[in-house]
């Protein structure tokens, strides 16, 4: 009644008031009770509930005693009492109680204990305590050596070896005689260096290993003269080359705490096994190692403390009752099977007998509620939700008292499990579909729970459907059937428009070919041979004869050729001008002209396009004008600029020295030349047009040039491909 809580352990007849660091000491406590994970429950009046979790934890702070909550290195005593080396001096716990041991030291504003070591019931207390000499006390019968060096080690032949932190170590026979100090045993190097030697242990084969801030150093059957000792390092590991905290022996192991990780050195076969990580937990930043009467491995580590059997790790921190992530260091106490730990906020005592017997019961996942949309569901059974609600949100829990915070869950939704820390999922924008969710929990150390298994659908928009898919297929259907309809008709079109024009083309080359066999030439031919006959100039006649077949024959022969060779075409204005020789008495000369880049062996021309204008310059410019005529042809190369692109086209000049254009107007007549001369141009428009090019034939009347000159210039603008260039 109003006295709080008290605990009465097993087997004692001794009386712990634990209501006190719950100040419960003046509260009425009105039940208590343990629940199925282990925990004690008590209710109080007034001042509510509380939970008593990881019973198999202890742990103790500055509030019951302790000179500073940093424990950096535990000892046991013979007589059951506990050393602890803290941040703020050296405490002994005797009976519950801290007491704090003084060095009488005036020069420190903090005594910094490092480690504590003890050999036959003497302890040795490494720290900062002002002063380069050792200062011994006694406490009930306890001798204590208080020395100023962060590491030391009593080695089997009577040496005493002290630690610096400047890269060596030093030994003394006499650990009074501030004389008796050997030269200094430099660890790496042979010089004084920032090197903190953190260690130094001697193992049951009297080898002695020295831990420090830069690796590990092994000193093989060491002999009395210290400057004689060899030096053994390990660069091929990254734990033992590396800073190292603490080293401890098992039966057959050496282990090592450090900076990267711990590491295992076998004494029988000198073989090296490293851990840098166990079973994905990272052992990084490791500072203390121990082995209890099961043979496993306790490791003290920034993040918590590991328990490694061999085959599986369980982990304690915070969230499983330690009062601190950080652990400084760990003693092991055989006799009460019980682990001391020295952490950041204090010492805590693990009991391993009750902590092995303590099997966490599997988790059981609840969901709390659903929210899909605007609605809220309650019930989980038989989930449908409209299209709109496919932004589910789930939210559930567990029920666990002994560590809550250490609770992880995963989930499967229609396949790969994905683990997170949240007690909610939230999905946005699922897919139409039929959904199987599992969600499972683990609190820390305890296996994965069974699945709680949620089973939904998302109906889909309409645009989702089967029914919306056949439409989109009827749709695509119907326009594929009008475009392929619309693409036959312009393919129809253009197919049949390109016919016409190939047609038409034909055509005007049939007309051409009729054009150049005109028909008042071919009576005149034959009225000029019956007259050589008849003048019996048989051989003239014989020899007209022939070139007028030879030209007809040419004509005849290549009637049916879209192309013709340059030289062909030249061959073929030869026999023509000299037959109209014949006939006009010599009235006028010729002349052909080529340019030095015109090669009329490999260049093709459109056929049947240059006698008819040579036939016009004769019967329109020359003939009547009772001179001299002079009929030049020339072909050359020039660059023509079309639609602002430089073209090289052959350029064909028909040049006579006639009546010219404006005066020949006034005499012709729509004869049977000038429908020849239509019929090349259309055909050359026509061409220009299937091909996109600019009208290729342009006369002009010289004395527009020179009011001195006159006649007529016809150019025929041939680009490609109006013209071809074959291999010759």
């Amino acid at each position: 009644m109003n006295r709080g809580f008290f605990l009465i352990p097993s087997g004692s007849d001794k009386i712990i008031d634990i209501g006190i660091k719950m100040d419960l000491q003046n509260t009425l406590v009105n039940n208590f009770l343990e629940d199925s994970e282990g925990n004690i429950w008590v209710s109080t009046f007034g001042k509510g509930a509380y939970c008593l979790n990881n019973l198999y934890l202890k742990s103790f702070n500055e509030k019951d005693g302790l000179s500073n909550n940093n424990v950096y290195s535990i000892m046991s005593e013979r007589s059951g009492n506990l050393l602890l080396g803290t941040f703020n001096g050296l405490n002994v716990l005797e009976n519950g109680k801290f007491n704090l041991i003084k060095s009488n030291s005036d020069k420190t504003l903090t005594e910094y204990i490092y480690r504590i070591k003890n050999f036959n019931n003497d302890f040795y207390v490494c720290g900062t305590f002002g002063r380069n000499d050792m200062i011994n006390i006694f406490y009930k019968g306890i001798k204590f050596y208080m020395l100023s060096s962060p590491s030391f080690c009593k080695i089997s032949n009577g040496l005493y070896l002290f630690g610096s932190g400047g890269n060596y170590i030093y030994a003394r026979q006499d650990i009074n005689n501030k004389k008796d100090r050997f030269s200094p045993f430099y660890i790496f190097g042979d010089s004084i260096n920032i090197n903190r030697v953190n260690e130094i242990f001697e193992d049951s084969e009297k080898n002695i290993w020295i831990g420090t801030s830069l690796g590990l150093c092994k000193i093989s059957n060491p002999s009395d003269n210290i400057t004689a000792w060899k030096k053994t390092f390990f660069p091929s590991s990254s734990v033992l080359n590396s800073k190292i905290n603490s080293i401890f022996q098992d039966e057959n192991n050496i282990w090592f705490a450090g900076e990267k990780g711990i590491a295992r050195y076998n004494l029988k076969n000198d073989s090296i096994k490293a851990y840098t990580s166990i079973i994905g937990y990272d052992l990084s930043s490791s500072t203390s190692i121990v082995s209890d009467n099961k043979k496993r491995i306790w490791i003290g580590n920034m993040k918590g403390l590991y328990l490694f059997d061999g085959m599986s790790v369980k982990h304690l921190n915070r969230q499983t009752g330690l009062p601190s992530d950080e652990v400084f260091s760990l003693c092991y106490n055989k006799e009460k099977n019980q682990l001391n730990i020295g952490t950041s906020n204090g010492i805590s005592f693990l009991d391993i007998s009750l902590f092995d017997s303590y099997t966490p019961d599997l988790l059981e996942v609840k969901i709390m509620s659903i929210k899909a949309g605007d609605s809220i569901y309650t019930s989980y059974t038989n989930l449908v939700f409209e299209p709109e609600q496919n932004h589910i949100y789930l939210d559930f829990k567990v029920l666990n008292f002994s560590s809550p915070g250490s609770v992880r869950y995963k989930y499967s939704l229609n396949g790969e499990w994905i683990e997170t820390e949240h007690d909610f999922l939230d999905f946005v924008s699922l897919k139409s579909g039929t959904y199987n969710l599992q969600i499972m929990a683990k609190s820390q150390n305890s296996d994965w729970s069974k699945p709680n298994f949620l089973n939904f659908r998302v109906l889909p928009r309409f645009i989702e459907t089967i029914w919306f898919t056949i439409l989109i297929i009827i749709t695509l259907g119907c326009f594929s059937v009008i475009f392929m309809i619309w693409i036959l008709k312009l393919n129809s079109k253009k197919s049949r428009e390109e016919f016409e024009l190939t047609e038409r083309i034909n055509e005007l080359k049939h007309q051409a070919l009729s054009a150049m066999m005109n028909p008042h030439f071919i009576f005149n031919s034959l009225n000029s041979v019956q007259y050589l006959i008849n003048s019996h100039r048989n051989e003239e006649a014989n020899d007209y004869i022939a070139m007028m077949a030879k030209l007809v024959r040419k004509n005849l022969d290549t009637a049916g050729n879209g192309f013709i060779l340059l030289s062909e075409e030249i061959s073929r204005l030869k026999l023509y001008l000299n037959l109209e020789k014949l006939r006009f008495q010599e009235s006028f000369t010729y002349e052909i002209i080529k340019g030095a880049d015109v090669d009329t062996g490999s260049i093709m021309i459109p056929n049947m396009i240059i006698q008819p204008f040579v036939e016009n310059t004769l019967w329109h410019g020359i003939i009547n004008t009772g001179s001299k005529g002079l009929v030049t042809i020339s072909f050359s190369f020039e660059n023509v600029d079309i639609e602002s692109i430089l073209c090289r086209s052959l350029i064909i000049k028909v040049t006579d020295n006639g009546i010219g254009i404006k005066e020949a107007k006034k005499h012709k007549k729509d004869d049977h030349i000038s429908k020849g001369i239509q019929i090349i141009e259309e055909r050359l428009r026509l061409l220009s047009t299937k091909m996109k090019l600019p009208k290729p034939i342009m006369f002009e009347d010289l004395s527009n040039r020179n009011s001195n000159s006159h006649g007529t210039e016809v150019i025929i603008s041939l680009p490609p491909p109006l013209y071809k260039i074959i291999n010759s």
